[in-house]
């Protein structure tokens, strides 16, 4: 139990969930992903698509869209550009800024063209 608290009290102190729930968005830190993601699954919905993805603390990441069979993949941290990575079969590894969202929530954005999605952080794996 106490263990469930600390790591939600981590949790919430990563997302500063702890403030205002319209707090200024702003970019995660490596280490910020990493606790927030880590033996967590994400719900949230990709360009009209709703999806669970959960993250292995080992670095496997299991990506389930709405009506689509699970996709198993590769997950990683980059610290030096303090952003998330994944990797699927035919696309390899691409990487994107995580952004803190409020309340229980980050916001995914695309480098290259800005795109951002929203989506809701569960706790363990929730597929």
């Amino acid at each position: 139990m106490k263990q469930a608290l600390r790591s939600i009290a981590v949790f919430a102190i990563a997302f500063g969930l702890a403030g205002p729930a319209g707090a200024e968005e702003r970019k995660l830190s490596a280490a910020e992903i990493e606790q927030a993601l880590s033996g967590n699954t994400v719900d949230g919905d990709w360009k009209g698509t709703a999806f669970k993805q959960y993250f292995a603390p080992d670095g496997g990441t299991t990506y389930v869209a709405a009506g689509s069979p699970p996709s198993i993949g590769k997950w990683k941290v980059d610290a030096e550009k303090d952003q998330y990575c994944s990797w699927w079969q035919g696309t390899g590894w691409d990487c994107y800024n995580i952004l803190s969202g409020g309340k229980d929530s980050i916001i995914w954005e695309v480098p290259s063209d800005g795109y951002r999605a929203n989506s809701t952080v569960l706790s363990g794996k929730k597929l």
